[in-house]
C-alpha cells in the first residue's frame, strides 16, 4: 500500500493556521492589557500637563510635557509639583485661579528668610544650594527681606526656578503660601520633547 503524503502535510499546514492565530490573540491580549492598564492608571490620578511660561527655567522650558501624580503623594523638599493658585489671575482667560509649576522650598514648620541683596534663600537657618536656578533670588515680590517666615500647618512655600522672572510664595497677594489640598500632583517625568525624555 501507498503511504499518503498529503495527510501529514495537511497536519503541519493546520498547525502553522493554529500557531498564527495563538500568537495572533497572544499580542491583542497584551495589547488590550496595556491599553486596560493605561487608562486605569489615568483615571486614578496621572495626569498629562504641559508647562506654560518661563518660570522654572532652566529645569523645565514652556511647552514640555510632564506626567504628574498625586497617588499616595505626601509634599516633599525639593519636589516639582503642579499647584492650583486660587487668587493668581489669569489674564489670558479673564478668571482668577489657574495651575502653576513651582518647586517646594518651604513645608509646614519650616522657616524661611531670604537675603534679596545676597540672592539667598535661607530653609531653617540653612543656606540652600540652588543648583538649579537660574538666577539668585533678588526680586522680593513683597516678601519680607532678611525675615524669617515660618510656612503654615497645611500650606507649602514653592517658587520658581527662574527666580526674577516668577510668580510665587513670595507675592503674598497673588500666590502666597498654597494650600497642600490644591497641589495637583508632583511632576514625575517629562515625556515632551523626545530628547529630553526622562525622569525629573
Amino acid at each position: 500500500m501507498m503511504a499518503d503524503n498529503k495527510t501529514p502535510k495537511m497536519q503541519k499546514d493546520g498547525g502553522i493556521k493554529t500557531g498564527f492565530f495563538s500568537e495572533m490573540y497572544d499580542w491583542l491580549s497584551s495589547v488590550f492589557s496595556a491599553v486596560l492598564c493605561f487608562i486605569i492608571i489615568f483615571t486614578l490620578g496621572v495626569r498629562l500637563i504641559t508647562v506654560d511660561g518661563t518660570s522654572m527655567l532652566p529645569t523645565l522650558e514652556n511647552s514640555e510635557r510632564l506626567i504628574v501624580s498625586d497617588l499616595f503623594y505626601t509634599p516633599q523638599f525639593g519636589d516639582i509639583v503642579i499647584l492650583y493658585a486660587d487668587k493668581l489671575i489669569d489674564y489670558e482667560n479673564k478668571t482668577q485661579g489657574k495651575p502653576i509649576v513651582k518647586r517646594v522650598i518651604g513645608l509646614p514648620g519650616d522657616t524661611i528668610r531670604i537675603d534679596f541683596e545676597r540672592g539667598i534663600v535661607y530653609r531653617n537657618g540653612e543656606a540652600l544650594q540652588e543648583e538649579y536656578t537660574r538666577t539668585p533670588t533678588n526680586l522680593d515680590q513683597g516678601f519680607p527681606d532678611n525675615t524669617d517666615v515660618v510656612v503654615e500647618e497645611g500650606k507649602v512655600f514653592v517658587m520658581g526656578d527662574n527666580r526674577n522672572q516668577s510668580k510665587d510664595s513670595r507675592n503674598l497677594a497673588e500666590v502666597g503660601q498654597v494650600d497642600i489640598r490644591y497641589i495637583m500632583g508632583k511632576a514625575y517625568f517629562r515625556v515632551w520633547p523626545l530628547n529630553k525624555f526622562g525622569a525629573l
